[in-house]
This record gives C-alpha cells, structure tokens and sequence, in this order.
C-alpha cells in the first residue's frame, strides 16, 4: 500500500531512505566479508579468525564502518606491516585478493546498492 506523505515531508521521508540504505549496506559489507570465499573477494579462512573478527560501526546517520582490529590484518588484507617471514613479499594460502575489503565495497556498490534502495523504497 503506498504512503501518503505531504509535499514538506518528502525531504523527511528521503533522509530516513538514506539512512536505512547506509545501515543495510554496511551489514552485507560486513556478511560478505565473514562469508565469500577469497576467489568472490571474501576474507581468506585458515583458522577464520580473521574472517569473524569483522565489525561495523553505524554511530553516524550516513556514515557506515566495516573494520577489522585483528592484529595481522593489514598484512594479509593490504600487505602492509608485514612479517619478516613474508620476506616482502604479499600472499596468503588461500588465494585472496589484495586490498579485497575495497574490492567487494565497490562491488557492492554497483551491484547490490540499486536493488537495496528500491527494496527501502517500496517499504521492504
């Protein structure tokens, strides 16, 4: 059933859409994260630790978080702060992707965010 709105509450009505995209957006990110496979730019599992350490942070109307505190994580996620035993060298056992967080989010982005609004849109 469609919602009756006044023309002043559009603006009203557009900012909670927003809001709600941001928040569902952000939670996929961070299933996805938790639950793709490195080949589909998901976190590589050897133990899985990494992979459900995955957090978000949604403190900000329109600003949504995903992060991950592990201490190895920006060596197997960005080769940064890489071990000695890496000699240099970035890679993991399991096939990821290099930067693969930044990967899935564009992803998403273009794939995933048009089908969320019109789902927030017709009130699913």
């Amino acid at each position: 059933m469609a919602r009756n709105i006044r023309l002043d509450q559009i603006g009203d009505l557009y900012d909670e859409q927003v809001q709600e995209l941001v928040k569902r957006t952000t939670l996929k990110w961070q299933s996805d994260l938790k639950t793709r496979t490195p080949a589909n730019l998901g976190t590589p599992k050897d133990t899985g630790v990494l992979a459900q350490k995955w957090d978000v942070n949604i403190t900000e109307p329109y600003v949504g978080r995903v992060f991950n505190n592990t201490e190895y994580a920006p060596a197997v996620i960005y080769g940064e702060d890489m071990p000695p035993s890496w000699q240099g060298q970035w890679r993991t056992r399991r096939g990821a992707v290099q930067g693969f967080p930044d990967l899935l989010g564009k992803e998403i982005a273009t794939k995933d965010v048009p089908k969320l609004m019109r789902a927030i849109a017709r009130g699913n």
